[in-house]
C-alpha cells in the first residue's frame, strides 16, 4: 500500500507491473483497499483491460473501487462504458461518482446524457450540487444551449464557492481560477477581476506545469521553460526544426495560450517551452527506434496549442504519442487523436 501510490505517482511502468504481479499472485489484491490502488495504478499507467480485471476479480468493492473504476474509463474516452457501469453500481454513489460522470460526459460530448445525471443527482441520491460539480454542470448545459438555466447556477453557487473554497482554502490556486472564470461567464468581469487581485495579494502561486516520461526504467522530468536538463540546448533546437516544419504542414500558434504581455513571435517562442513538448522532443531524441510509441505525463491542463502541435508531431515524425493530462489520455497517431477534436 506503500509502494503502489509512489508507482502510481512516477507513471513508473515497470516497477509498478512487478508490484502488481507480487500483489496478484500473493492474492493481496482481492483485499477492497489493495485492489482499488491496482485499478488506480492501472488506470495512470495505460493498462485499462488490467483495471477492469483486478476489479471483477474482487469479492468486495465499496464506493471507492466503484468510482475508481468509472474514472478509469472517462480517462480512457470510455464514457458510454462509464455510464454503464454507472448504472450497475453496487454501491450507493457519492459526490465523487457524480464528479467524476460530469467531467467523462462533457469531455466525450454526451451532453444529454450529462443533464439526465444532474437531475437525478438531487431526486433519486439526495445529493447537493458541489463547487466540484458547477464547473462541469455549466459547461454541459451551456454546449446544450441553455445559457438562462447555467447562468441561474452560476448565480446560485458564486457566494458558496467564495464562502466555502476562499475563505476556507486562501491558498489554493485552483479556487480563484475557478471563481474568477465562472465570475467571466457569468458577465461579472469586475468580479472577476477583484478574484485575481486578491491571488496576487495573497502571493498566491499557480502550480508550475511539468511534465515527465519514463525511459529505459528512468523518469525525466521538465518544467516548464526547462533550462536544467543537459541536453536542454538539443532540445530546443530540435523543437525549432519541428516548428518550421509544422509551419509548411499549415500550423499556426495558438498565441492565447500564453498570457505573457509580449510579441506574437515571442509569444510562439514561449509556446515551445511548455513542459509537454520538452518531454515529447526527449522522447523521439532518446528513441531512435522507428514507429516507438512516446508516453508523456502532465500534471496540468493540456493547452490548446499544445495538443494541436502534437497532433502535426504524430504526422511528420510518424510515431504514436500518448498524453495523460489531469483529466484524461490522448492517443495521437498520424495527425490524428482519438479525442475526435473533441475534449
Amino acid at each position: 500500500m506503500t509502494v503502489l501510490p509512489g508507482c502510481t505517482a512516477l507513471t513508473a511502468l515497470v516497477q509498478g507491473k512487478e508490484i502488481r504481479a507480487y500483489a496478484i499472485s500473493n492474492s493481496l489484491a482481492l483485499d477492497v483497499t489493495v485492489g482499488s490502488t491496482l485499478v488506480n495504478m492501472n488506470k495512470k499507467s495505460y493498462c485499462l483491460n488490467l483495471s477492469k480485471k483486478v476489479f471483477n476479480e474482487m469479492p468486495n468493492k465499496n464506493v471507492i473501487a466503484w468510482n475508481v473504476l468509472i474514472i478509469t474509463y472517462g480517462m480512457h474516452e470510455k464514457g458510454e462504458e462509464a455510464l454503464e457501469l454507472f448504472k450497475k453500481m453496487e454501491a450507493e454513489p457519492n459526490e465523487v461518482t457524480f464528479t467524476a460522470l460530469f467531467a467523462e460526459c462533457n469531455h466525450s460530448g454526451l451532453i444529454n446524457e450529462g443533464l439526465t445525471l444532474f437531475y437525478i443527482m438531487k431526486n433519486d441520491h439526495g445529493i447537493e450540487l458541489t463547487s466540484d460539480h458547477c464547473i462541469f454542470v455549466v459547461d454541459l448545459l451551456g454546449r446544450a444551449g441553455q445559457l438562462e438555466e447555467a447562468y441561474e447556477i452560476v448565480k446560485t453557487m458564486l457566494a458558496e464557492l467564495h464562502k466555502n473554497l476562499l475563505h476556507l482554502e486562501p491558498n489554493v490556486a485552483s479556487h480563484y481560477v475557478l471563481i474568477s472564470n465562472i465570475y467571466s461567464f457569468a458577465r461579472l468581469s469586475n468580479k472577476a477581476t477583484e478574484v485575481r487581485k486578491n491571488m496576487s495579494q495573497m502571493e498566491v502561486k499557480k502550480r508550475p506545469s511539468c511534465s515527465w516520461i519514463e525511459l529505459r526504467d528512468e523518469v525525466h522530468k521538465f518544467m516548464v521553460g526547462d533550462v536544467a536538463h543537459p541536453q536542454t540546448e538539443k532540445l530546443h533546437a530540435f523543437l525549432e526544426t519541428l516548428s518550421d516544419k509544422m509551419r509548411k504542414e499549415g500550423y499556426i500558434p495558438d498565441t492565447s495560450c500564453v498570457l505573457h504581455v509580449v510579441n506574437e513571435d515571442e509569444k510562439g517562442n514561449l509556446l515551445c517551452e511548455h513542459s509537454e513538448r520538452l518531454a515529447i522532443a526527449f522522447g523521439i531524441l532518446i528513441n531512435t527506434a522507428p514507429r516507438t510509441t512516446i508516453r508523456v505525463t502532465k500534471n496540468l491542463r493540456f493547452c490548446n496549442d499544445c495538443y494541436v502541435t502534437t497532433k502535426y508531431i504524430s504526422k511528420i515524425m510518424e510515431m504514436e504519442i500518448i498524453i495523460r493530462d489531469v483529466w484524461r489520455f490522448y492517443h495521437f497517431k498520424e495527425g490524428t487523436c482519438s479525442s475526435g477534436d473533441y475534449w
